[in-house]
């Protein structure tokens, strides 16, 4: 699975949640499309579910599901380690 597969899968999960549907940017702060702390969890249990990953404790931070790109990053990390 390349980047590009990922970016648009982990952006149409963000979609679902803030019911924006594919307008979300790989650089927009997330936040100001109205992810908070909650829907962040809930997005992280789709993420991992969808990729059959997990994340460490210490990735699961602000920084790393800050922006799609961010994510996205994290995620194609996880996948390409996966093999």
């Amino acid at each position: 699975m390349d980047r590009r597969e990922i970016a648009d899968i982990v952006r149409a999960r963000i979609g679902e949640l803030l019911d924006h549907p594919r307008t979300i940017e790989e650089g927009d702060i997330l936040s100001h499309h109205g992810l908070n702390s909650l829907l962040g969890v809930e997005l992280t249990l789709r993420v991992e579910e969808e990729f059959d990953i997990a994340f460490e404790d210490d990735e699961l931070n602000v920084e790393n599901f800050e922006t799609l790109r961010n994510i996205t990053d994290l995620v194609a990390g996880k996948v390409a380690v996966r093999g």
